[in-house]
């Protein structure tokens, strides 16, 4: 197992042990283990509520799956590739980066940089030999584009020769996966938001009952 995670999971064992409970053996004196209990779990879970709304909101805290451009295919022509639109490119639906939209331009960035991994795995494979080495090769941004099927985005980009006058050309494809960074928060807000509300009510019946007690007592 990751010493790090052993470290970082040590870590916020020793905090809630330290910090919790501290205040819950000091409320525990003043009111009851039962009340203390269910006073000091429901600040802690309100806290956590708060702070799991915030993450659920923007990538402040834990995160998911980030999106990403995962490969489908490299080849020498359009045609060769293993997606119907491909034959098509860069013409037919396929539509060039919008240099206004930030989103577009970070994809765009990212796709070209991702694309050359491909494009080197391709080469060791044997599946372009256009070029001996992907050092051989440029990205030509000009012929960046995306194409929007459905829910689904994909990217191509074309790279040429480095040295002018050489001939060679390739063009790889690849699929973005838009993944899921603001799942994990939600389902930490979700689960956090039902123990927070079953405390809530524990809670309130364990201070009926202290009242009761104490009324008893004073009687």
């Amino acid at each position: 197992m990751d010493f790090t995670f052993l470290v970082g999971a040590g870590a916020v064992i020793s905090g809630v042990i330290v910090f919790c409970g501290s205040v819950w053996l000091l409320l525990t004196v003043l009111l009851g283990a039962r009340l203390a209990y269910f006073i000091t779990a429901s600040v802690t879970l309100g806290f956590i509520l708060i702070m799991g709304v915030v993450w659920s909101l923007s990538p402040l805290g834990p995160v998911g799956q980030l999106p990403a451009w995962e490969p489908l295919d490299a080849a020498e022509q359009p045609a060769d590739i293993q997606l119907e639109a491909a034959a098509d490119y860069p013409e037919g639906s396929w539509s060039q980066l919008d240099p206004d939209d930030p989103t577009q331009t970070t994809q765009g960035t990212e796709l070209e940089g991702d694309s050359t991994d491909v494009l080197e795995q391709a080469i060791t494979a044997g599946d372009v030999t256009a070029f001996d080495d992907v050092g051989d090769a440029i990205v030509d941004s000009d012929q960046t584009r995306l194409l929007e099927e459905g829910d689904k985005l994909y990217g191509a980009v074309t790279f040429g020769p480095v040295e002018q006058g050489a001939e060679g050309t390739a063009v790889v494809v690849m699929e973005y996966d838009f993944g899921n960074a603001l799942g994990p928060p939600r389902t930490i807000a979700a689960g956090t938001a039902l123990l927070f509300f079953g405390h809530l009510f524990g809670l309130s019946r364990s201070e009926r009952r202290a009242k009761h007690r104490l009324a008893e007592v004073s009687g």
